[in-house]
């Protein structure tokens, strides 16, 4: 589009080696602005050195190749834990997300090169946040985690933006303003006039990104919840091959933590209105059917008198076949609030399956092909999980604002659904109305293995879910990190270790005051992005069109 077809002479060493360290540049802040360093105000700079790559490589082998390549190294490096799941499936996941980035700089180059230009305050947020929304919610089921606005959320004055068009209005804004920096770096050659111009709009962007600050509050508590968190540590490897030994030992070890747990919460005062259990850590096959492990958790419930939150497997329609062994009708991944009064328990199943790791987007419609990609890259995995058809919700006793008892109304998010912006939004918000006081999210993240930066960005990931909803989060997570996150995305000071047996009554403050603005507009600002970006690269491609016609016709006249 603004690159020659035609063969190009060879690229300048100096060019090469530019754009090495530039691409090289880009993947060092980036990686340092996400866990395990957490360097979040490098995020600014992050996108500068792609903008300048962009703008100034003269050939296309002095970008793609190293954009690419430095690219890879970068996403393999966030997901190296995947090893201890699927050895194969590194490289591919690596190379898909590369292709991203890759892509990002293309846009980017052909925006902010040639006639007509768009700014790089314009183009960068549009490449950077379109990309991302095009990344983490069409393609292949969506993966929204290390999205370029992401560590802004310890920085409060900017993540307040998400009140209003979620994350992805943190994105614009955080994309203006690195856009306004890589112009001023891009045009050492401006007039003063311009560089003035840049002096005052950098301000005012900032500016813009702390009023919402000063306009949104989560308000007033309106109530609190007492709930005992029982974060276990069962490695993964425990979970993929879970024998009926290990069951037995380590079921009774949860239930006397529980015991435990709960007790020590007593004598110190504190009554405890609900316990919550990591995802899949009740190794049953649901309640419906029963066995001795759903057995197990509705004595402890007959005796504690507390109501628990299990997460559980649930085989429904299951019976025995002469020929195949135990068969089932449908098969979920759910949590189960078990209550003194008994059964019937109401239950929750996952609706977002997670991409690649209960499921295969595109791939799991042909099951034999299915079954064939995981005997060679995920040995003794199954993706038999059916996604839940509905938002089941849940009530139990709480206190009000004046220390009178209420219903507390809960969403539990299983695993990977907390960090999924539309699934937690639709728990929460329907017609602008509040259906939920408080998420409860089960995980297993036992998956990550040594790689505690894995559950960090987890975390990460779920808080933003938590501020755009304005709406406490409770994690319970096996193997850490087990946490409470505010309405306001701020994390309370108890904290579960990573890979350690650990329990802890958090006292949740139920949210109070108006919704907000995100209810109502959900991904539309992500959305408008996207567009924005088709638009802008369309009319780009319709004017360079037009005047290749333009100066070909003249030719011909001359």
């Amino acid at each position: 589009m603004t690159e020659s077809p035609t063969a190009e002479p060879a690229p300048s060493p100096r060019g090469v080696l530019r754009g090495w360290a530039l691409a090289g540049a880009f993947a060092l802040l980036f990686a340092l602005s996400f866990p395990p360093f957490g360097v979040w105000p490098l995020i600014l700079l992050a996108p500068v050195p792609l903008a300048i790559l962009a703008t100034h490589a003269t050939r296309r082998r002095e970008w793609i190749p190293p954009v690419f390549a430095w690219s890879t190294i970068l996403w393999a490096w966030f997901h190296w834990w995947i090893i201890e799941v699927s050895v194969a499936g590194l490289l591919p996941l690596s190379l898909y997300l590369a292709c991203f980035t890759t892509l990002s700089v293309w846009m980017l180059r052909v925006l902010s090169t040639g006639v007509p230009r768009v700014p790089l305050w314009v183009a960068l947020p549009l490449v950077l946040t379109g990309i991302d929304f095009l990344r983490a919610t069409l393609v292949l089921d969506g993966y929204p985690w290390y999205l370029f606005h992401q560590p802004w959320i310890d920085a409060p004055p900017v993540a307040s933006l998400a009140w209003w068009g979620g994350g992805w209005l943190v994105g614009v804004w955080a994309g203006a303003c690195s856009g306004l920096l890589a112009e001023w770096c891009c045009t050492p050659s401006a007039t003063p006039a311009r560089h003035r111009w840049l002096g005052v709009a950098l301000p005012a962007v900032a500016l813009a990104g702390l009023l919402p600050w000063w306009t949104s509050s989560p308000g007033r508590p309106d109530g609190t919840l007492n709930l005992l968190a029982i974060q276990t540590n069962l490695p993964t490897d425990n979970k993929i091959g879970w024998t009926m030994e290990r069951k037995l030992e380590d079921v009774p070890a949860f239930i006397d933590q529980t015991v435990a747990a709960l007790e020590r919460a007593r004598a110190d005062g504190i009554e405890v209105d609900l316990v919550a259990w990591p995802e899949t850590m009740l190794p049953s096959v649901g309640f419906e059917f029963g066995d001795q492990f759903s057995e197990a958790i509705e004595g402890v419930v007959r005796r504690i008198g507390v109501p628990m939150l299990v997460g559980s497997p649930c085989y429904l329609g299951i019976r025995a076949d002469a020929e195949r062994g135990w068969t089932w009708d449908r098969h979920f991944n759910s949590a189960y609030l078990v209550t003194p009064g008994g059964p019937p328990y109401a239950r929750v199943d996952k609706v977002f399956l997670t991409p690649f790791g209960e499921t295969m987007p595109v791939i799991s419609n042909w099951e034999w092909l299915e079954r064939q990609l995981l005997a060679i890259g995920a040995s003794g995995m199954s993706f038999d999980l059916d996604a839940g058809e509905e938002i089941v919700r849940l009530e139990v006793p709480g206190r009000g604002a004046g220390g009178s008892s209420r219903s507390v109304r809960l969403a539990v998010p299983i695993c990977f659904e907390d960090t999924v912006p539309g699934v937690v939004r639709r728990m929460v918000w329907q017609d602008d109305r509040r259906l939920v006081d408080l998420l409860v999210n089960l995980s297993n993240d036992g998956w990550f293995a040594n790689d505690d930066a894995g559950r960090s960005m987890h975390e990460l990931c779920a808080r933003w879910n938590a501020l755009a909803n304005r709406t406490p989060m409770v994690r319970v997570a096996n193997t850490g990190r087990s946490s409470l996150i505010g309405a306001d995305g701020r994390l309370d000071a108890a904290r579960g270790g990573a890979r350690t047996v650990w329990s802890h009554v958090f006292e949740v403050p139920l949210p109070g005051g108006p919704a907000p603005l995100y209810a109502r507009l959900g991904d539309s600002v992500g959305w408008s992005t996207l567009l924005g970006l088709v638009l802008c690269l369309t009319v780009k491609w319709w004017y360079t069109r037009r005047m290749c016609r333009t100066a070909g016709t003249s030719s011909a006249r001359d």
